[in-house]
């Protein structure tokens, strides 16, 4: 198949139906970007951190418990929020991009409803088809504290361990990169397979299975995807050295604030670009599905122009 055509064709649905985009805000929200700031009192310019600043942050704390524990509480809920929203958008813009692609203008309320309602069976593949990858970092982690603690107990075994580690690691990162590209292939027609034919997860994640080995093009699709990722990944980087630099600048000059400021502009900027990025890659996705599932009729309809009295 053309698959440069297919990427043309998600274009077209991704600049058409721009509701999808509040999908593809939740959909793509894999990267998260945190800051983190520290103070003390400088009487001078060169004065270091010392136990005085550190036992009034103790003392500030311990004076401060329950806002400590209401801060904590509102972002842990904020983030299960999202998290929940995340994996609803998951299934809602496969069915919102499917709809598009079918030559109808996905409603955006019936997206959300179709992504709640496979929200379970999104998140079963999600995690079964994560859990292996979550072992395999959870054994490499697990090396590098026994030998963190061999060596700050000065154990004997300090060597031995070190050695197991120098074998053990190449082999299990290569694993993880193998792990981390089938699961990026298996992942997105695994949720179609739920969310648009209506299987359940054991079952979308075995066919979607047979069709990575039955070379069926997923593989080549996935390379093909890599192009337009590197390029976005580049206009990241640029977006991110004109935030960034000035925030480096103003953290140099002490001002944490102006810094922090420049953090917040950066993700405040990338939130519009991510949401469009991550809505075209599900189109993608989405028509890739469809030609390999047999569901994309020959007379695909057109998308190169904006259907009469389209609102989005």
């Amino acid at each position: 198949m053309d698959y440069f055509d297919l990427l043309k064709r998600a274009w077209n649905i991704t600049w058409r139906y721009k509701a999808l985009w509040v999908l593809g805000l939740f959909a793509g929200a894999m990267s998260g970007s945190g800051g983190s700031s520290g103070g003390s009192n400088l009487s001078g310019g060169e004065e270091e951190f010392s136990a005085s600043s550190l036992d009034q942050a103790i003392s500030w704390a311990a004076e401060n418990v329950v806002l400590i524990a209401i801060v904590v509480g509102g972002l842990f809920i904020i983030s299960t929020v999202l998290w929940i929203l995340a994996v609803a958008a998951q299934g809602g813009i496969a069915h919102g991009t499917n709809e598009a692609a079918e030559g109808r203008t996905p409603a955006l309320r019936d997206s959300w409803s179709v992504g709640f309602a496979k929200w379970g069976r999104t998140f079963m593949v999600q995690f079964v088809l994560g859990l292996p990858l979550l072992v395999v970092v959870m054994v490499m982690a697990g090396l590098f504290a026994v030998f963190g603690l061999s060596v700050a107990s000065g154990s004997d075994a300090a060597g031995g361990v070190g050695i197991g580690l120098c074998f053990f690691f190449p082999l299990l990162l290569a694993v993880i990169v193998a792990a981390s590209v089938i699961i990026g292939i298996l992942l997105p027609v695994a949720v179609r397979y739920g969310v648009l034919l209506d299987v359940t997860y054991g079952q979308a994640i075995k066919r979607a299975w047979d069709d990575l080995w039955g070379k069926k093009g997923l593989v080549v699709f996935w390379l093909v995807m890599l192009l337009p990722g590197i390029a976005y990944g580049f206009a990241v980087f640029a977006v991110a050295l004109v935030a960034l630099v000035p925030a480096g600048v103003a953290v140099f000059a002490e001002q944490y604030y102006i810094a922090g400021a420049f953090v917040v502009l950066m993700v405040l900027m990338m939130m519009l670009p991510n949401a469009i990025y991550a809505t075209f890659v599900h189109a993608a996705w989405t028509l890739m599905f469809r030609h390999l599932t047999g569901l994309e009729q020959p007379s695909a309809p057109a998308l190169d122009a904006p259907p009469p009295g389209s609102d989005v």
